[in-house]
């Protein structure tokens, strides 16, 4: 796919996605590794879509605090102690901490 250089990455980026499930059926891609300009939710939504998990480095302009969680984006109670990664659940697609 070709683009002019003022296109954004993640404008391209659900049309190549869509393209690789499509044309590139027998190809088992687990995770989809991408930075941070494709922090975005239609791409996590469209690599979910496409059976695969996405590591996309963290956009942090124009966020504000992300409250509940710490710098590390593990969860905080309300002593804002955080809790440790414990598993992964795949019956409901969630990450447990304790």
């Amino acid at each position: 796919m070709f683009s002019s250089g003022n296109l954004h990455d993640g404008k391209a980026a659900i049309a190549l996605l869509k393209g690789v499930k499509e044309r590139l059926p027998a190809l088992d891609v687990t995770y989809y590794t991408m930075d941070a300009g494709y922090d975005s939710p239609a791409i996590y939504e469209q690599v979910y879509q496409n059976g695969s998990r996405s590591v996309i480095t963290y956009n942090k302009r124009n966020e504000s605090e992300v409250i509940g969680f710490n710098s590390h984006f593990a969860p905080i109670c309300v002593r804002e102690h955080s809790y440790r990664y414990d598993s992964y659940d795949p019956k409901y697609e969630t990450i447990k901490y304790t």
